[in-house]
């Protein structure tokens, strides 16, 4: 592994309120009852992430013998008043349309900045994130499109940017150093996470 950073972005798994397409931001709802087991390419003994329960639960399920550190600065965006409302909910108000379209430049009523979100998640992950590694992290979709819209190796905004749910992001860069000053990955890989196939 030499000099080398490896990162592993993993979503949380789907809750109630995720397969309502409802804004879901700092409530603390669990995952979905999953009776599933999961194939993880790659082994983690210590994953980080939210101190959300739909985090904890979701490295649980993936990781249950690793260790888990719980960062509240990698929580998802607080959505403010559209928080647990959906898309048909809001969209005749002019502030929510406003919002959709210049996220960066509009704050939700009651609810969080970009510019904080983004300060909050990249200080968290650069502190975190400091020495030749492998690192596995268990966080949420606005976060993870924030690190890819920041570190991916191509140029693309944060609004451009899908995530899926069961979906392993993994960048990797040659040297700690070139994410302390901010520079893109050298490489992305984009990989499903697979039921594993009873015996």
């Amino acid at each position: 592994m030499g000099n080398s950073v490896i990162v592993h972005l993993i979503r949380h798994e789907k809750t109630e309120a995720n397969t309502m397409r409802k804004y879901l931001g700092w409530t603390d709802e669990s995952i979905l009852d999953i009776h599933e087991s999961f194939h993880i390419p790659f082994q983690s003994k210590l994953v980080y992430g939210s101190d959300l329960k739909r985090c904890v639960e979701t490295a649980k399920l993936y990781f249950p013998i690793a260790e888990y550190k719980a960062f509240s600065p990698l929580r998802e965006l607080n959505f403010g008043d559209f928080e647990m409302k959906t898309y048909d909910q809001l969209k005749n108000l002019l502030i929510y349309r406003e919002w959709i379209d210049c996220p960066q430049q509009i704050t939700p009523p009651n609810g969080e900045n970009f510019k904080h979100f983004k300060h909050r998640v990249l200080a968290c992950f650069k502190q975190i994130v400091n020495q030749p590694h492998e690192y596995t992290f268990v966080v949420h979709g606005g976060v993870i499109r924030l690190l890819l819209s920041e570190f991916g190796p191509s140029k693309q905004t944060f609004n451009e940017i899908a995530v899926n749910h069961r979906t392993i992001y993994t960048l990797k860069w040659s040297n700690p150093n070139l994410i302390k000053g901010g520079l893109r990955c050298e490489s992305l890989l984009v990989e499903p996470i697979m039921e594993k196939r009873p015996m």
